[in-house]
């Protein structure tokens, strides 16, 4: 059976643009550095991430070089990478960071300003019961994402055994990045041409899908074949601020609104 270790690496990204914010408020150079609650969102996360005991390295991808982070909010990251111009650059670039290539490496996104070292910790353990597969990704059911902070937006997938959306989390192991960036890129691509996408995932995959017969196994293999033949599976988080992502205007100001009565 393949190798887990008590504690991975863990890839803060902070770069990204975010141009929806209040009139007047100055943009930053990276969605990260977007200040919630006076604090950057992505060193909220990081906080998460230094507390939580299976995290042992930090990574942070960032638009603006280490020599620049110098509040102490910053503390505990461990090496500074630059920011590529996509997501799936600074992703690669990331993993590319990691110093130890024979365990799984966790991907966080740096606009999670509530997360908890706790969801961090669940999130590692629930992929530890995995170690058979190369990619772990979070999701999170609406029930759970609502029932802990009502009315944020997100983009909902309905499956057979319920509706979920995308969490912040993912874990891979740094063997799988080839296959990883070839299928984001190609994803990235094809998401708004129905055929090409269907070409990726299977036209079985897409109309289960589209019926909302869609199993989560049955997904799980889609990606598989979208990584090229590398084994993936969900992860299931019970945490809601692990899908708190800040993506636009109102995700901030609810974000902000959370933390000012915390």
């Amino acid at each position: 059976m393949a190798s887990f270790p008590d504690a991975v690496e863990a890839i803060l990204l902070a770069g990204g643009k975010f141009d929806d914010l209040p009139p007047g408020e100055p943009v930053p150079k990276g969605k990260g550095l977007v200040a919630v609650g006076g604090v950057p969102m992505a060193a909220r996360a990081l906080r998460a991430l230094v507390e939580s005991p299976a995290v042992s390295r930090v990574i942070m991808v960032s638009p603006v070089e280490a020599h620049e982070l110098t509040d102490p909010c910053w503390q505990g990251v461990d090496v500074v990478v630059p920011a590529g111009e996509r997501l799936i650059d600074s992703f690669k670039v990331g993993m590319e960071a990691v110093k130890d290539t024979t365990s799984p490496a966790m991907v966080v996104a740096g606009d999670l300003p509530l997360l908890t070292s706790e969801a961090i910790t669940d999130f590692v353990d629930r992929c530890r019961s995995r170690p058979e597969v190369q990619v772990w990704y979070g999701c999170m059911r609406r029930e759970v994402s609502e029932a802990g902070f009502p009315g944020v937006p997100h983009t909902y997938a309905r499956l057979a055994e319920g509706v979920f959306c995308g969490a912040g989390l993912f874990l891979s192991r740094p063997q799988a990045l080839t296959n990883l960036y070839q299928a984001m890129t190609d994803l990235t691509y094809a998401r708004k041409n129905p055929g090409k996408l269907a070409g990726l995932l299977g036209w079985k995959t897409v109309l289960s899908y589209f019926f909302g017969k869609l199993t989560i196994p049955e997904a799980e293999l889609a990606m598989g074949r979208l990584f090229r033949g590398t084994p993936c599976t969900a992860v299931v988080t019970p945490y809601p601020e692990a899908a708190f992502n800040v993506d636009d205007g109102e995700a901030l100001i609810k974000a902000r609104e959370y933390l000012e009565v915390l």
